[in-house]
């Protein structure tokens, strides 16, 4: 029991903390949180009194949110003698994840995954008659999870809108400024994002509901003095820069500390672009992209080029296998040759993949014919959905002799070149689900919300700072939600519990489709060969209202439980294939081997650049600016508190007036001894301005108004979006085209590539079978 001392309805002394609850209610796995930050009288205890109920629930609320949890009222009750009014006499305040339910909606789909854990922590507060005041009468500490208080803050339950932020929200809102603008701005005055209280949807929500340089080496020196700043608040942040014979800069590229860090667990894929130009001095903003935990795009460095040359490349690529000292297994990029030279000479053991996706993209520019809705269709299946490499060349050959494309130059070059860009020849290897650079371009779009055509060096990197301090925070809410846990489904597998409970959300949501998709699945047969079992599974699909088939072998092994599949789905994205999870339920197995639970998608994985915070500039403006914007934040919160009361306001006005008039006094006291330090003080200039002195800032590129585009080869697409148009002018072809049906969108949308709807197991199989569909 909780003994306390209670004189004139005041708690003294926490004597004794024991369990109120009786011991066979508790799950061995309830433990007290940690209270080293709270006080003594921060901590609920019997015998705790209030003026009303909502100082309460406020108090047991703000107890909850220092400790890193939730609290609801699950029940309260009324005098039922009183029939006029709803009076309440007693009330329970839980902990949200109290009790236990099962969703029938999948946990990776619902909106609120906080899975309820029987937890039994608690108050209760009754109605004291005598003293017209609410008392503790009974309490709980104990939970059936843990609670982190740095966690609380990605809660939407604690986030609002503070007073201040309202009012800067308004200000900017009439100034035309962006709602992510303004965001940043408030996080900047508390430190960061994580300081704040609310989110950049709350921004917008009340908003729907209600820097230059001007000389070119001023801006190059306010750069390096960036990357200077930097590397003081964190050694590990790695910047170097390039200058040609003229002693005039050239290129950069820096890579923050927690990015060097992360680079350890999501290095061993990387994409590199530069179709991206983003500035007044014209030069190529490059990013080194990989892929997160999340399976979401994650920062590796940034660079600044002045062309694209192989010396360029060169200098790029080996300033960052400097930085994080070995090369990645693989690497992604378009089809810039002299991008290809500087990797095959830098990076010789890499292997080197083009970006599928901008070559597919190309086809109806290069290959203008009327019956392109058919021969776009056939292609896109070959290119991606060949099971092997074997079948591919069949099925190529037979492609180009039925649509008559021998002379075609670029097809031609395109199979010559088959080896770096067709996914089937990169099956044997781990690429992370990565086979485009749509990765880096979905970091530049990230970029385009913050950044213009006339951002200078210096403000480029000051808004790359915000951008990774948001890409950062982001994750952060990614691991909070895992963190959460996930309410277990009806219906789920043992295997799908497994990967749930292993997996972070959006790659257990991966590995559903799999799950789903093997209902689609049947084993046809089984031979067994030594210790192995060879497994035939033929995956079915619906394709113009006809079921087609396509089979392959599994290879199993029924002791280890170990499985392979011919399409190597698991070797090169890391997510079993369907086709092994219906061999494993044939065989019924409920238990996932741990050979194939990688740690690379685990959320229970413990990584290191987690603990390392993002080399935010604090130091943007002197250090007045810093204080006043401290100081204002400051008021508003007093401000907040005290002016809904004209009295109270009153009193803070005067104090405020009275504080005025000392510090004006305290000024002119002052005044002498500021002028005679001011006289004796010398300025100084930094070493680093003395190397730098001599080096000129690039030149900046004349423009006429606002470049319509922003990537470097927007130009080709522009001719290959007019030569639709003037297709589609001109007549509708006479056969049918596939594009239009519904029922075939998988056929030739790149979303299904991974699917198999063809019985290809031989090269003719193919072209017989889009034959017979012609013909229908």
């Amino acid at each position: 029991m909780w003994h306390t001392q209670v004189t004139s309805g005041h708690v003294n002394k926490v004597d004794e903390i024991t369990d109120v609850m009786r011991n066979d209610e508790l799950d061995l796995r309830h433990e007290l949180p940690d209270y080293s930050g709270l006080s003594e009288e921060e901590i609920p205890v019997i015998g705790m009194r209030f003026d009303s109920l909502h100082l309460a629930q406020e108090f047991y609320a703000s107890y909850a949110k220092k400790l890193g949890f939730v609290t609801k009222v699950r029940n309260t009750n009324f005098d039922k003698m009183r029939k006029d009014a709803k009076i309440p006499i007693n009330q329970s305040l839980h902990c949200t994840r109290e009790g236990y339910r099962e969703s029938r909606v999948k946990a990776a789909t619902r909106s609120n995954r906080i899975t309820a854990t029987k937890c039994k922590a608690r108050m209760y507060v009754m109605l004291d008659r005598e003293k017209e005041c609410w008392v503790v009468s009974r309490v709980e500490l104990r939970h059936s999870h843990s609670c982190s208080a740095e966690k609380a803050v990605y809660y939407h339950e604690y986030r609002e809108l503070t007073m201040h932020a309202k009012c800067v929200i308004t200000d900017n809102d009439e100034a035309g400024i962006r709602p992510n603008k303004t965001y940043l701005a408030l996080a900047n005055e508390v430190g960061g994002s994580s300081n704040l209280s609310f989110s950049e949807k709350n921004v917008r929500n009340y908003i729907t509901s209600n820097l230059r340089c001007s000389d070119d080496n001023a801006d190059f020196n306010g750069m390096m003095n960036y990357f200077v700043r930097m590397k003081e608040i964190n050694p590990n942040f790695f910047y170097v820069i390039d200058i040609d014979d003229a002693n005039k800069f050239r290129s950069a590229l820096w890579v923050d500390a927690r990015c060097r860090t992360s680079y350890e667990y999501y290095g061993d894929v990387v994409s590199f672009d530069t179709t991206y130009r983003r500035n007044r001095h014209g030069l190529l903003f490059a990013s080194f992209v990989g892929v997160n935990h999340h399976g979401k795009s994650t920062l590796l460095g940034c660079a600044l080029l002045g062309n694209e040359e192989i010396p360029s490349f060169e200098w790029v690529f080996t300033q960052w296998v400097r930085c994080i000292g070995t090369g990645p297994k693989g690497i992604i990029t378009d089809q810039c040759k002299a991008m290809t030279g500087a990797i095959r000479k830098v990076l010789p053991d890499t292997i080197h993949r083009w970006c599928i996706w901008h070559i597919m993209k190309k086809t109806q520019f290069k290959l203008g014919d009327a019956r392109y809705g058919e021969l776009s269709a056939m292609m896109n299946h070959i290119v991606y959905n060949s099971p092997s490499s074997e079948s591919f060349e069949v099925d190529w050959a037979a492609f180009i002799k039925e649509f008559a494309l021998g002379q075609n130059r670029w097809l031609a070059d395109l199979y010559a070149n088959r080896r770096k860009c067709v996914p089937i020849f990169f099956k044997s290897e781990f690429w992370a689900g990565m086979r485009s650079t749509q990765w880096s371009e979905s970091m530049h779009a990230f970029y385009g919300g913050y950044l213009h055509c006339k951002s200078g060096l210096v403000q480029f990197v000051h808004e790359y700072d915000n951008v990774l301090g948001n890409k950062e925070q982001k994750e952060l809410e990614d691991d909070a939600a895992d963190s959460k846990g996930v309410i277990p489904c009806i219906g789920s597998t043992g295997i799908e519990r497994q990967f749930q409970q292993e997996y972070t959300s959006n790659m257990f949501r991966t590995l559903q489709l799999e799950v789903r998709k093997k209902t689609e699945c049947v084993v046809r047969s089984t031979k067994q060969k030594g210790d192995t079992i060879s497994i035939k599974v033929d995956e079915q699909k619906v394709f113009w209202g006809k079921p087609v088939y396509h089979t392959f072998i599994v290879q199993f092994d029924p002791l280890s439980r170990k499985s392979r599949c011919e399409c190597n789905k698991f070797k090169s994205v890391g997510i079993l294939c369907c086709h092994i999870l219906a061999a494993w339920s044939y065989y019924r197995v409920d238990t996932v081997p741990s050979c194939y639970v990688l740690p690379r998608w685990s959320k229970n994985v413990i990584r290191k650049h987690t603990y390392i915070k993002s080399s935010h500039d604090v130091a943007r403006s002197n250090e007045s600016h810093n204080l006043f914007r401290h100081l204002c934040s400051e008021f508003y919160n007093v401000a907040q508190e005290f002016v809904a009361c004209e009295e109270e306001a009153a009193i803070l006005r005067a104090t405020l007036s009275d504080a005025k008039s000392k510090l004006t006094d305290h000024r002119a006291s002052m005044r002498s001894t500021t002028l005679d330090g001011t006289q004796n003080t010398m300025p100084t200039q930094s070493t680093c301005d003395v190397i730098l002195h001599d080096i000129q800032g690039p030149s900046r590129v004349k423009t006429k108004g606002r470049p319509k585009v922003k990537r470097l080869g927007a130009e080709l697409d522009k001719s290959i979006k007019k030569s639709m148009e003037k297709r589609k002018r001109k007549s509708q072809p006479d056969v049918v085209d596939l594009q239009t049906n519904n029922d075939c969108q998988g056929f030739v949308d790149n979303r299904f590539e991974d699917s198999t709807i063809w019985n290809s197991s031989d090269g003719g199989g193919f072209m017989d079978l889009l034959n017979s569909f012609r013909h229908l």
